[in-house]
């Protein structure tokens, strides 16, 4: 599984490679460019969660100005899983932290405002 080395304003670090844009993390690791947005939609839920996670960690920007839609948070909730979200700098250690307790987790992080 991956683990997110750092954070800061307009970029995240994964595994060693900065990536200069937002991303998703899957459920396998692998990782894509998010669109940035300030909102997390339900179909950004559903994306992730074809990989089944346990767990969506939402990094809400450096100031946490993404908001979780009402939709995604219902559907999260009607599937059982659980949706962490926090300014991105806490949100990436709480998804280490379900990596290091061997949960499967995705994520979506904003690295802007």
């Amino acid at each position: 599984m991956v683990r997110i080395d750092g954070t800061s304003f307009g970029s995240i670090t994964v595994d060693g490679k900065r990536y200069p844009h937002d991303v998703w993390i899957f459920a396998d690791g692998s990782i894509r460019r998010r669109d940035r947005d300030h909102e997390f939609t339900l179909d950004e839920l559903d994306l992730l969660l074809d990989g089944k996670p346990e767990v969506v960690v939402v990094g809400t920007g450096q100031s946490g100005c993404v908001r979780i839609s009402e939709d995604a948070a219902r559907e999260a909730g009607r599937r059982g899983v659980k949706i962490i979200s926090d300014v991105t700098p806490n949100a990436l250690k709480q998804y280490n932290e379900a990596v290091r307790a061997k949960r499967k987790v995705a994520g979506a992080f904003h690295t802007t405002c």
